[in-house]
């Protein structure tokens, strides 16, 4: 399989008091879809941040789609870095929330119009809009939404502006089971019929053990294994990165769902 992201000697920390997060980790992560599994507080939105740009390392490199992320530096002050570091991967944060004054159907069209597609199908415009079951409140404002409605517009904005890559970091956390299923339904056949690579992090051992084509397991160490997910996703496998056994492991998906919910 093809890289799509390079780990190369890579450490990084938030500050010397809390230590550091990664130490010299080095990895090739493919272009596919992958979900990124571990226990929580372990690295796993560190590690996509450092994979998208919006984190440089403070040693080692990075690199996305062979550009060294460190080429992105300045993107919090130069809108053009900004810009181009967004041509190659979008990113969808976990509590994501913006007000407009423009109805979410006009916002999806302007995105995709001004984005990265080289060329736009009306048709691939409505089957992200039916697909993310968005018709009902296309005419509405985002402020306007239900957190679960704007987790799925949030989506569809993300596949309709164009990046070379996306990635998501707990994104469905307040959709409905089935509107989880379907988001990460259309996020795979995306990634598959466009060779979009796809990474994301889900409190959700379903999601990402049906809606990945590979997977990256955090091991209770703190390093991380990565391969196809049929290889990967195995109760041995889980139990000894989680510490804990398989069942009560679903049953800690749906309490910290509760509680993302509850603190939104």
């Amino acid at each position: 399989m093809e890289s799509a992201v390079e780990f190369e000697n890579v450490s990084f920390s938030y500050s010397e008091e809390s230590g550091p997060v990664f130490s010299g980790v080095s990895a090739s992560l493919p272009a596919a879809m992958m979900a990124v599994v571990g226990q929580n507080g372990i690295g796993k939105s560190t590690l996509l941040l450092l994979a998208s740009g919006r984190l440089t390392p403070d040693g080692g490199t990075v690199r996305i789609l062979g550009t060294d992320t460190g080429t992105f530096a300045d993107a919090a002050h130069d809108p053009a870095v900004e810009q181009e570091r967004n041509r190659y991967v979008s990113f969808v944060y976990q509590n994501m929330e913006f007000e407009t004054q423009d109805s979410v159907g006009n916002l999806m069209e302007h995105v995709y119009e001004n984005g990265f597609h080289e060329a736009q199908d009306p048709a691939y415009l409505r089957r992200i809009q039916e697909e993310l079951e968005m018709t009902p409140f296309l005419g509405r404002r985002t402020q306007e939404l239900s957190k679960g409605q704007l987790q799925r517009a949030i989506i569809g904005f993300s596949l309709l502006y164009g990046s070379r890559m996306i990635m998501l970091d707990e994104p469905v956390f307040a959709m409905e089971e089935a509107q989880k299923d379907r988001a990460f339904g259309l996020l795979m056949d995306l990634s598959r019929e466009h060779g979009l690579p796809v990474y994301y992090s889900v409190h959700n051992l379903d999601i990402s053990g049906t809606c990945s084509d590979y997977l990256l397991l955090f091991e209770k160490s703190g390093t991380f294994a990565v391969g196809p997910t049929q290889e990967m996703f195995t109760r041995d496998r889980l139990e000894a990165a989680y510490q804990a056994p398989l069942d009560t492991l679903y049953l800690r998906d749906r309490l910290y769902r509760d509680l993302l919910l509850d603190s939104r």
